[in-house]
């Protein structure tokens, strides 16, 4: 998503049949996009990405997986298994 207008990403998550994923969970998205445009004092607009990983983390100045300390992988794994999904 990004605020309405911009051309920056300001928070990147995944979407599953009206379901987004983030740092706090799976939330129903429009709630999430709610919660969020009144943190921020702005509305915003959903982004579909339809880039790869690589050409993403270069378009919004993200670090690519490879560009971690160690591994991000074990410790998403670790994150996403903490959440039941809503199709378990």
């Amino acid at each position: 998503m990004r605020l309405a207008g911009e051309l920056q990403v300001v928070h990147a998550y995944a979407v599953w049949e009206g379901w987004a994923f983030d740092h706090s969970g799976w939330n129903p998205e429009p709630q999430l996009l709610a919660v969020n445009a009144a943190f921020e004092g702005r509305p915003l607009e959903r982004v579909k990405i339809t880039v790869d990983l690589a050409e993403f983390c270069a378009e919004h100045y993200h670090r690519r997986p490879d560009q971690y300390w160690r591994d991000p992988l074990p410790r998403a794994r670790d994150y996403l298994s903490r959440y039941i999904p809503p199709w378990a």
